[in-house]
């Protein structure tokens, strides 16, 4: 295992806006828990380390309380924006949940409840009252969204799994997928190598690890498609859980359908010879970038949806 240069400059610490006291901390104590952990197995695959920097309890983004959306945070998603999209997903929902007697939406990471807000709205305009329910990991992103559709007096069930029998409705994933954990690779000598985080010079770093037979079956299956080999230096991700997560997505599904809306391409475009540097990308107070080290615990972290991969996963 050696560290891995990054081909694109990183964005220096110095040019962001930096981080309060309490913020730096968290930062920390997360940076602290991550380097144990390498230390004593020696490199962690990055999968490993975006699930810690975003889910790690009290301390990863989506668990420590920071401020995540709208000006105070670090970015705007659609619904926050106006209630456009909530109005063009209830006119697409309306043809798939009429025909059933009780039909019911499944709301999966509903950020600040913004979306189920104006979407339940939407529904009533249009004479439709689903069973509206919310599955929400985070407790405190939970809490929010209580507190927001309490105030609207729109009536919610959350959900700490997906239900076990089968509903005829549909399940809404807004920008979720692009937030589970990334497995990145980089293609080496005819290889395909793992990219994952080592520590050295006091730091969070890139390092190459060990040869997975997984990954690196998973890729050729990929160049069978493609119908060509990536290049030798060529730098992507895949997201094993995308596969088991449509799946059983799907099965939830007695009747209806599954609306997966982010930021995404299909296979050819997503492995695209000319996007070599893969998808991955950091949010951080509005600003983009592509340093996942920078401020772990205090920046969002995410890569693209391949939506072929997710068609795939739900046949």
């Amino acid at each position: 295992m050696h560290n891995l240069r990054l081909d694109r400059a990183l964005i220096l610490a110095t040019e962001f806006s930096q981080p309060d006291l309490d913020e730096s901390e968290i930062g920390r104590r997360l940076t602290r828990r991550i380097r144990d952990e390498i230390q004593t197995r020696g490199w962690i695959g990055f999968e490993r380390f975006m699930e810690r920097a975003l889910y790690e309890p009290e301390l990863g983004y989506y668990n420590n309380g920071s401020a995540k959306f709208g000006p105070l945070g670090d970015f705007v998603t659609a619904p926050e924006l106006s209630p456009v999209l909530a109005g063009a997903l209830a006119a697409r929902l309306a043809e798939v949940l009429r025909p059933f007697d009780n039909p019911a939406v499944l709301e999966v990471g509903a950020g600040t409840g913004k979306l189920a807000v104006d979407l339940a709205r939407a529904l009533r305009a249009l004479d439709i009252r689903p069973r509206y329910w919310i599955l929400e990991p985070s407790p405190e992103l939970r809490d929010r969204q209580r507190q927001r559709c309490a105030a609207a007096g729109i009536e919610i069930r959350w959900l700490d799994e997906f239900p076990r029998k089968p509903i005829d409705g549909a399940i809404i994933a807004n920008e979720v997928l692009d937030a589970f954990p990334a497995t990145c690779f980089v293609k080496r000598a005819g290889e395909v190598r793992p990219l994952g985080v080592g520590w050295a010079d006091r730091e969070l770093t890139w390092m190459e690890g060990p040869v997975d037979a997984e990954l690196s079956g998973y890729v050729a299956s990929l160049e069978k498609r493609l119908g060509r080999r990536l290049a030798d230096g060529y730098r992507s991700e895949v997201s094993r859980q995308l596969p088991s997560w449509m799946r059983r997505a799907a099965a939830v599904l007695h009747r209806g359908a599954v609306y997966v809306l982010d930021y995404g391409l299909t296979e050819t475009e997503y492995y695209h010879p000319q996007r070599a540097h893969g998808t991955l990308i950091c949010h951080y107070r509005h600003r983009a970038h592509d340093n996942p080290f920078l401020f772990p615990g205090l920046q969002d972290i995410s890569a693209w949806v391949d939506f072929s991969a997710c068609a795939r996963a739900a046949r």
